[in-house]
C-alpha cells in the first residue's frame, strides 16, 4: 500500500474525488497515509502494555485523518466465519442479530426458522430472508434500535487490502475499535470522498460494474472513505469507527473500553494526548497553521516519558514527501 503494478513494478497510486463520473487525479501522498494505519494496526500485537504515538505534520490536513483511520480499518483482524443456517439453527426467538446480504445489512431480532420450505428460510421481526441469500451473520449481545442500511462497498482500497472475500463478515462482526477526533464537519465532508485507483475507471456506488477500462478491464465499483470508515449512528446497522468532536472531546472520558486507536486531526485535538489511554495514537498536524503547541505537547511527552519508534525498522514506513513524523511509545 501502494502496491507495485506488475508490468512495470512502478507503485500505483490513490485518487481521490467528489465526482464518480469526473475525472480524479492520483497522489503520491494517499497511499502512504494508508498504509500508516495498516501498519499502526500490525504494530499493535507488539506494544505488550505500552502506547504507540505517531505524529505527523502535513501541509495540510485534508482527508489525512480520515485515510490513516482507513488502513487501520481494513488491517483489523478478520473476524471467525460461520455458517448462517448453523447460526440460525442455534437460535432463539427473540435473539438479536446483524445479517448481511448482497444488497442490505440488517440489525434486527430473528423470529423463527423455517426449514420446511426448500431454501430454509429465516424469519426477522421486519423481513424474511433466503437462508442461502445470506452472506453472513451475528449474534449482537443487546440492540437498542433494529436499523437497516444498504450494503456498503469497500472499492478501491478493499481491492488493494484484499479484504472484499471477508467483507461481509467484518459488516457482520465489526471490530469497531476506531474513534478519530477532529472537527466533525470536515471529517463528514471528507467521508463522501471517492476512492480509486489510477489502473482503474470508476463503476456504479453501489452495486454492479460495468463498462472498460482505459487498458481493457472492467469498470469497478466505487467505494468513498466513508464506505471504509463506517462511523457510528444510531440509524446504521453496522459501523466501525467512533467520531468524537475536538471541541467537546473532553466530555467523553474515559473512553469507552473497546477503543484501541485514536486518530487525533489537528491541534485542538492533540492537546489531548496525555489523557488518552489507548494502545495507539496518531497525531495529525496542520503546518499551515501558526500555532505550534501541539506540536509542543507531543515533544514534551516523548523527551519526559518516550522511547523511539523507528518508523522504518519497526512499524516499516516510510513518510510520502512534504510529510514529516515521529513515533514513540510510552507506559499505559
Amino acid at each position: 500500500m501502494p502496491v507495485a503494478a506488475s508490468s512495470t513494478n512502478t507503485p500505483l497510486r490513490l485518487a481521490l474525488s467528489d465526482d464518480p463520473l469526473g475525472q480524479a487525479e492520483p497522489a503520491s501522498w494517499i497511499g502512504p497515509l494508508v498504509a500508516l494505519g495498516a501498519r499502526a494496526s500490525r504494530f499493535f500485537s507488539h506494544l505488550d502494555g505500552r502506547q504507540l504515538v505517531v505524529a505527523i505534520t502535513v501541509p495540510r490536513r485534508d482527508f489525512a485523518a480520515a485515510l490513516v483511520g482507513c488502513g487501520w480499518v481494513m488491517a483489523s483482524p478478520e473476524p471467525k466465519r460461520t455458517d448462517p443456517l448453523e447460526v440460525f439453527r442455534g437460535l432463539q426467538p427473540h435473539t438479536p442479530v446483524r445479517v448481511v446480504t448482497s444488497r442490505e445489512v440488517i440489525a434486527d431480532y430473528f423470529t423463527r426458522l423455517n426449514e420446511a420450505t426448500d431454501p430454509p428460510r429465516a424469519q426477522l421481526e421486519g423481513s424474511q430472508w433466503q437462508v442461502p441469500g445470506i452472506r453472513a451473520v451475528e449474534v449482537l449481545e443487546n440492540l437498542p434500535t433494529s436499523a437497516r442500511t444498504l450494503r456498503p462497498s469497500p472499492g478501491a482500497l478493499g481491492r488493494l487490502a484484499r479484504v472484499e472475500e471477508s467483507w461481509d463478515t467484518r459488516l457482520a462482526s465489526p471490530a469497531a475499535d476506531l474513534a478519530i477526533v477532529g472537527t466533525l464537519s470536515w471529517l463528514r465532508e471528507e467521508l463522501d470522498a471517492l476512492v480509486s485507483r489510477e489502473d482503474e475507471i470508476a463503476g456504479p456506488i453501489h452495486h454492479g460494474v460495468g463498462g472498460e477500462g482505459k487498458n481493457g478491464g472492467a469498470a469497478q465499483e466505487v467505494g468513498s472513505l466513508g464506505n471504509v470508515l463506517l462511523p457510528s449512528d444510531p440509524r446504521a446497522a453496522t459501523w466501525f469507527t467512533r467520531l468524537y468532536a475536538s471541541a467537546k472531546f473532553a466530555d467523553q472520558f474515559p473512553l469507552p473500553d473497546d477503543i484501541r486507536a485514536v486518530v487525533l486531526d489537528g491541534a485542538g485535538a492533540t492537546k489531548y494526548l496525555s489523557q488518552i489511554e489507548v494502545p495507539v495514537v496518531v497525531c495529525v498536524l496542520d503546518r499551515s497553521v501558526a500555532d505550534e503547541t501541539a506540536a509542543e505537547i507531543v515533544v514534551q511527552i516523548r523527551n519526559s516519558r518516550g522511547e523511539p519508534v523507528s518508523l522504518r525498522e519497526e512499524l516499516e514506513w516510510t513518510p510520502p514527501a512534504g510529510v514529516e513524523a515521529l513515533a514513540f511509545s510510552v507506559a499505559l
